[in-house]
């Protein structure tokens, strides 16, 4: 799916000058911040902004929920006006714009100039549905039900994800299980974005969301077990009816099969135990 870039706003309404942009999507609990920090680290001349989780489409000075800026300018305070804070970051700074759970249109829109590269972050099926159902547990606001619509809702962005992966077109697809892997990879995706790569390293483990999502505790990548998450929620009630629905969702199942087979053949055999387990005792009782 090849993106269309309409013409661009005036760079003169921006607060800064951006160097290269580019804008990252993302669905939570994919591993971005993990990525997003590598392309930070390698930084032309160590001179970044990063506008995280902004509004789809829109400008992101204005809809940014955090602020990250690194350079060799005078450090100001948190609370400076905004134009001080990116002065910091010098003249034409790498730019990082973040977009979590939301993909790109057809006619996705460059912000600040042609040049605006669009990447896309995902993660295994099991082990990202593992991850995100673990961080929704946390929080006590949600019970039972309205985790289960929440995971739904962000399967079906999950799927347009694939999709967009499928045929990238402009988009530049980065597999965070492949990214953990393989430090070839890495270098690979830096030379792609015609970033600096000399820092190859997983780096340290990101604090944003609260970090990640079962070890919270984990102060270097190497401490994390990211591509077992699926086995450790394995016997885990919600997350085998969650399975289940999944798999009998002929599209969605079909969609994973074609990026991970063997995820679609656990998520089979998974599907089959929650439906043992859903089973009704052998007394017959109905529920009144």
């Amino acid at each position: 799916m090849a993106l269309v870039t309409p013409p661009v706003a005036a760079a003169t309404a921006l607060p800064f000058e951006p160097g290269p942009v580019l804008r990252v999507y993302g669905m939570r609990r994919s591993g971005n911040h993990a990525i997003l920090d590598a392309f930070l680290r390698n930084a032309p001349g160590g001179n970044a902004v990063f506008f995280n989780n902004c509004k789809r489409a829109q400008d992101p000075v204005g809809t940014y929920r955090s602020l990250e800026v690194r350079g060799a300018g005078t450090p100001v305070k948190s609370d400076a006006p905004l134009a001080d804070r990116l002065a910091y970051a010098g003249r034409r700074p790498l730019t990082l714009v973040s977009v979590e759970d939301a993909m790109p249109g057809a006619k996705a829109t460059a912000i600040w100039h042609e040049n605006e590269r669009p990447v896309l972050i995902y993660r295994s099926f099991l082990n990202w549905a593992a991850s995100l159902l673990q961080k929704i547990k946390g929080n006590a606001r949600y019970g039972p039900v309205e985790r289960m619509r929440i995971m739904t809702q962000a399967c079906r962005t999950y799927g347009a994800a694939l999709r967009l992966v499928a045929e990238p077109g402009d988009i530049l697809p980065v597999l965070y299980d492949r990214w953990v892997a393989s430090e070839t990879y890495r270098g690979d995706i830096l030379a792609a974005l015609d970033l600096p790569h000399g820092d190859l390293s997983l780096g340290s483990v990101q604090r944003y969301g609260g970090g990640s999502s079962f070890q919270s505790e984990a102060r270097v990548p190497e401490d994390l077990d990211s591509d077992r998450r699926a086995s450790a929620l394995a016997n885990d009630p919600e997350f085998c009816v969650f399975l289940w629905l999944v798999a009998h969702d002929a599209d969605m199942s079909k969609t994973i099969a074609r990026h991970f087979p063997d995820d679609a053949t656990r998520l089979l055999g998974l599907a089959e135990a929650a439906k043992m387990s859903m089973a009704l005792p052998d007394d017959g009782a109905r529920p009144q």
